[in-house]
């Protein structure tokens, strides 16, 4: 199979593909359509007709000789991409096509410094729907009635820094402890100052107050829960839950210095206060890439709220109402993450931090490397006192199957001394899902 830009003798082909897949969804002439695009594209690629639009690119994938796909995209003056369409013909899904030309959007994503892909789906097209979430793209919103009156449009987006960033850094949430103290000042202020009058030292010191009431779980006491996201010794984001009357749980701050710790935050924050309440919220002015993630892992916006906490600026309330049993979250490095749903790592090493110390047999993990997702079942958990104890017994192919010879090396890079010194956790683990 091979990937190829669209010519014009494609066209028959290509027009009768877009008639048959966007007929059941969409009004219009779906050939005329097809004449535009592939003209446009195969001639060069300027857009001279679209207002926004600078140029058309178009891909066809081939099997045999047989185009088996075709992509379109829309480049936008804006410095964003439209797919418009993405089709692979029915006998030939689940092949790999669709990853084949998507590959291409990408590839053209870094070169050109493109900052967003974006395309629409029809609430009725179950299919690339499936296909579009599995890929990483984040529901955006609904339009209704808006390509036919008895349709919906689902609007979907995936920002670029989260298909060209690097393999996340290795990052942690854990519970705040002294000597993390000034590094969460200095992040809290800078951070939320600008957006909310009143955020000082004292604010800051009123956390830190609430913090220490921690272990009377009395929302009348306004006790608070305040984790951090860490790369080694460097705090990179802050969270702090009060869990209210009801059972509501306000974070207050979420804030971070780093994308790959704000999602740290988001994606672990559930599992660990669901035992609290049964909804999270925020009050936040988050970056677009914020928006993203809260996007991704559920949140919605729920108010939009002028001059709350300061004046000229528009302060949103996003919330998340938490499952019954919330699944835990895992983040795991793209070979290792990789590695895993193939199988050839069914072990997975962490130190004993409270959040690991709880994970059991049986339970259900998902695990997470930027915008992809799988699920995992823990078949069994097995503690050592040191990483050395542990490579005794354990084999280190299964730990580290890119470096077996030197995975006590690798470990000790990632933990040092006094975060091995938790004690080893090994979690055995099997694929039940490689999408999730």
């Amino acid at each position: 199979m091979k990937v190829r830009r669209v010519e014009d003798s494609d066209l028959p082909v290509i027009a009768e593909m877009m008639h048959q897949a966007l007929e059941p969804f969409y009004g219009g002439d779906h050939r005329a359509h097809a004449k535009r695009i592939v003209e446009t594209s195969a001639n060069g690629s300027l857009d001279a007709k679209g207002h926004f639009s600078a140029s058309q690119v178009m891909y066809v994938a081939e099997d045999e000789g047989q185009i088996v796909g075709i992509l379109n995209f829309v480049v936008k003056h804006q410095g964003t991409l439209k797919i418009s369409p993405l089709i692979v013909r029915e006998d030939m899904r689940g092949y790999g096509v669709g990853r084949l030309l998507l590959a291409e959007v990408y590839r053209y994503v870094r070169e050109q410094n493109i900052r967003q892909i974006y395309c629409t789906v029809s609430a009725k097209n179950k299919s690339a729907m499936g296909y579009f979430l599995s890929q990483g793209f984040v529901p955006a919103g609904i339009a209704e009635r808006h390509y036919r009156p008895d349709t919906d449009e689902v609007m979907l987006y995936k920002i670029a820094e989260h298909i060209v960033f690097p393999d996340e850094q290795a990052i942690s949430v854990l519970p705040l402890v002294k000597e993390d103290e000034e590094q969460v000042r200095q992040l809290v202020i800078r951070r939320l100052a600008p957006h909310f009058d009143g955020v000082n030292d004292g604010w800051v010191n009123a956390l830190f107050a609430g913090y220490a009431r921690k272990d009377t779980r009395d929302p009348n006491e306004k006790y608070k829960l305040v984790w951090v996201a860490k790369s080694g010794s460097t705090v990179l984001g802050v969270a702090a839950a009060t869990p209210k009357k009801g059972e509501p749980i306000k974070l207050m701050p979420l804030v971070s210095e780093d994308i790959q710790a704000f999602s740290a935050l988001v994606a672990e924050l559930p599992g660990f206060l669901r035992p609290y309440g049964h909804k999270l919220y925020t009050h936040a002015v988050p970056t677009s890439v914020e928006v993203e993630v809260l996007q991704h892992h559920g949140w919605h916006v729920e108010a939009m709220m002028p001059d709350a906490y300061k004046h000229g600026v528009v302060t949103q309330q996003w919330g998340i109402v938490l499952q019954e049993k919330v699944m835990k979250t895992m983040r795991v490095k793209r070979q290792y993450f990789n590695a895993i749903l193939a199988g050839t790592k069914p072990l997975e090493v962490r130190v004993g931090y409270g959040s690991i110390k709880s994970i059991k047999k049986g339970d259900q993990i998902r695990l997470e490397c930027g915008r992809d997702a799988g699920i995992v079942r823990v078949d069994d958990v097995r503690i050592y006192p040191n990483f050395a104890a542990m490579l005794e017994k354990e084999s280190a192919g299964h730990i580290v199957p890119d470096n077996p010879a030197h995975a006590l090396e690798v470990l000790r890079g990632i933990y040092p001394d006094e975060k091995e010194r938790l004690g080893v956790h090994v979690l055995q683990l099997s694929v039940v899902r490689t999408r999730a």
